[in-house]
């Protein structure tokens, strides 16, 4: 068992200020199918569930020791040689209250590589009690906890482990021409092993193929190479994001009915929104073109042996638009398993036309890739009925959801849970510019009113103090002066 002798965030560009200055769901293993030119092409990666039984019992911060974060419990965990681990917690008890700033945390480090990620009770709950994935094959986790603060209580009963992969590429359209890319609106997302994409939505949220829904668990973006084995390397937790289930939608019936639309709540360590993080995403065309000689680009985190350290890992290849039929597109270009979900993108517009879902090509260069076309009647309805984390309000149109807004402290004066600049609500400032806040100026404007009269400038401003009790008063219904 590890005892963390000291807590150093440096570089995490982490979400809780708080705490770095105070520190100074069951998954089944796929299972490998034989396939034919249309069939699906990703299983959930295989993950070995290993009994590690860790219990700290009821713990307590010592009262009078200091006033900041202690560590109550320590424990180390993994499986010999495992390429990566991710945690599944039994029951996590952690006092203390976020307005105060003394609610306890867990603190889970690699040992591997040192990648940190911090979680607090509101955490765990988006991340349905499990972590982030860890590369390496042991972590230690650690909880604090403020003095005063009450009991708290860490209880593990499995962890997920990788075991070695086995990897056959499939839907190679010919000789491989798919080069390594980082193109950061598209993503891996985990267990399921397909590929995501950001899009142009009110809250940027992401779109996938609908055979990988089962697997939708956690987004990762700047995927390092794999081993030279193969087996999987994660990014640290800070480019890992929580899938919520509530704002999944998706169909999956067959070729062409094949979708997945769902939302991610922002990042535990950052506290950012992917958007928030990159600033990029895919544009939506409103349908699939008629085939005129258009070039293809798909961008993926298809399977790899040659080498094997591209493996899962993102490559992105081109080439010919070759068919639309109802709601299915086909195109000759280069993919494996691991790229379902990837955007099919038009180069002549660069638009988004479809999701690729299906193998087709063969590796003689015969046959063609396939996906769904962007204006299957039920994604767009989806689209234009966003659920759960995806539906998130985001009055002001930045781009982020309101709730993300508030919690980076823009302005609700009036503690209602709407932004002040949706409301009309203009927080209390020096519209009149005499470097004094309004409510000071009406106080000193109004309380002279009677003796000195409209003609006036007490606060010596150069405008009579009656043009600026105008002022001020006619903004004063849309002030919120606490």
């Amino acid at each position: 068992m590890g005892i963390l002798k000291s807590c150093s965030p440096t570089g995490l560009g982490c979400r809780s200020l708080a705490i770095l200055a105070a520190c100074g769901a069951a998954l089944s293993a796929g299972v490998a199918t034989a396939q034919d030119a249309s069939t699906v092409l990703e299983t959930p990666i295989e993950q070995m569930p290993i009994r590690v039984a860790t219990d700290s019992g009821m713990v307590e911060a010592v009262a009078g020791a200091n006033d900041g974060p202690q560590l109550v419990y320590s424990t180390e965990v993994g499986l010999e040689d495992a390429p990566w681990l991710r945690l599944q917690f039994e029951e996590v008890i952690l006092s203390g209250d976020n307005s105060l700033g003394d609610d306890a945390f867990l603190w889970i480090t690699s040992l591997e590589d040192g990648a940190v990620q911090i979680m607090t009770q509101q955490d765990l709950e988006r991340w349905g009690y499990t972590s982030a994935y860890f590369n390496g094959d042991e972590v230690r986790v650690e909880l604090y906890a403020y003095p005063g603060a009450g009991k708290n209580r860490l209880k593990m009963d499995t962890i997920l482990a990788g075991p070695p992969a086995d990897f056959t590429p499939f839907s190679l359209c010919g000789a491989d021409n798919r080069e390594l890319s980082s193109d950061a609106k598209s993503a891996r997302v985990l267990p399921a092993q397909c590929t995501v994409f950001m899009i142009d939505d009110a809250t940027h949220n992401f779109l996938t193929a609908g055979h990988c829904a089962t697997g939708l668990q956690v987004v990762q973006f700047n995927v390092p190479l794999s081993t030279e084995s193969g087996g999987l390397v994660n990014p640290p937790p800070e480019d890992q994001y929580p899938v919520d289930p509530d704002s999944l939608q998706w169909q999956f019936s067959g070729i062409g009915n094949d979708w997945a639309y769902f939302g991610v709540f922002p990042n535990s360590n950052t506290g950012l929104t992917p958007f928030q993080a990159s600033g990029v995403f895919h544009f939506l065309a409103n349908a699939a073109p008629p085939v005129l000689n258009q070039t293809i680009r798909i961008t993926g985190y298809g399977t790899d042996t040659s080498p094997s350290s591209h493996n899962s890992v993102q490559q992105t290849s081109t080439g010919p638009y070759e068919d639309r039929f109802g709601d299915i597109i086909r195109y000759a270009v280069d993919t494996t398993g691991g790229n379902s979900g990837s955007a099919v993108v038009d180069l002549t517009t660069g638009l988004v036309i479809g999701i690729h879902t299906n193998a087709g090509c063969t590796s003689a260069g015969t046959g063609s890739n396939q996906g769904t076309a962007i204006q299957d009647s039920n994604l767009q309805n989806a689209l234009n009925n966003p659920q759960g984390v995806a539906a998130e309000a985001d009055c002001n149109n930045n781009g982020v959801p309101d709730f993300v807004d508030l919690a980076q402290g823009m302005d609700d004066c009036n503690d209602n849970g709407i932004l002040d600049s949706c409301e009309g609500i203009i927080v209390p400032g020096d519209l009149n510019s005499t470097n004094t806040v309004d409510g000071t100026d009406l106080s000193i404007m109004l309380a002279s009113w009677g003796a000195a009269g409209g003609s006036a400038d007490i606060n010596t401003d150069g405008v009579v103090d009656g043009v600026d009790l105008a002022i001020l008063l006619s903004n004063w219904g849309s002030l919120c002066d606490k």
